[in-house]
């Protein structure tokens, strides 16, 4: 079986595969492919969590995989997406720590605070307009609740992924997601539901 792995096309190996590759025989080829499959869907998740700055999105997507090679003889086997979705919240968590933009952020958001608990139009918005509404409300949300939903709704982590990532325990991290979906839900009270 050992050897039949070794001899796949780099396409037919699974992430996991791909990275004993690398971490054991330093393979580039291998790491290349990762970087394919992973760069373009990482990126986007650092667009989001950085306000749709694509040149520090692109930054950071090359931070994080400089890290995964880096740090290749530590990758446990576990899941290489959340091995790799951590490191990458780790990063953005350190922005957010040194960046002086977070200081501004905040300030606006408490000056439109008011507006976000407005719901009574989005009753009247179709589905376009949902979704606008929800990423403004997502965006006056605390950093850290705009990356719990992130990994939650668009990475579409399951809880035990999230809190390997978040370096959480798991009823942390539904005790949070419960709270961050009721308070959605109560701002976009004239929408179904927030998408589980």
């Amino acid at each position: 079986m050992i050897i039949s792995h070794l001899f796949k096309p780099l396409s037919a190996l699974t992430d996991d595969e791909l990275m004993q590759r690398v971490s054991g025989k330093d393979d580039d080829r291998a790491y290349g492919e990762l970087y394919h499959r992973h760069a373009r869907r990482l990126m986007g998740f650092f667009f989001r969590q950085t306000g749709g700055d694509e040149a520090l999105a692109a930054d950071l997507t090359q931070d994080t995989f400089m890290r995964v090679w880096t740090a290749r003889d530590r990758f446990s086997g576990s899941s290489f997406r959340t091995w790799l979705l951590a490191i990458g919240y780790n990063l953005v968590k350190n922005h957010y720590r040194h960046s002086e933009h977070e200081k501004t952020y905040e300030s606006l958001a408490m000056q439109t605070q008011e507006e976000a608990s407005d719901s009574n139009v989005i009753d009247q918005l179709d589905q376009q307009a949902f979704d606008q509404a929800l990423s403004l409300l997502l965006e006056k949300m605390p950093r850290e609740s705009r990356l719990l939903f992130s990994l939650r709704f668009e990475e579409e982590l399951t809880v035990p992924q999230i809190a390997v990532v978040m370096a959480l325990p798991e009823g942390t991290v539904k005790s949070r997601l419960h709270m961050l979906t009721h308070s959605l839900k109560q701002k976009l009270n004239h929408h179904d539901t927030v998408r589980r």
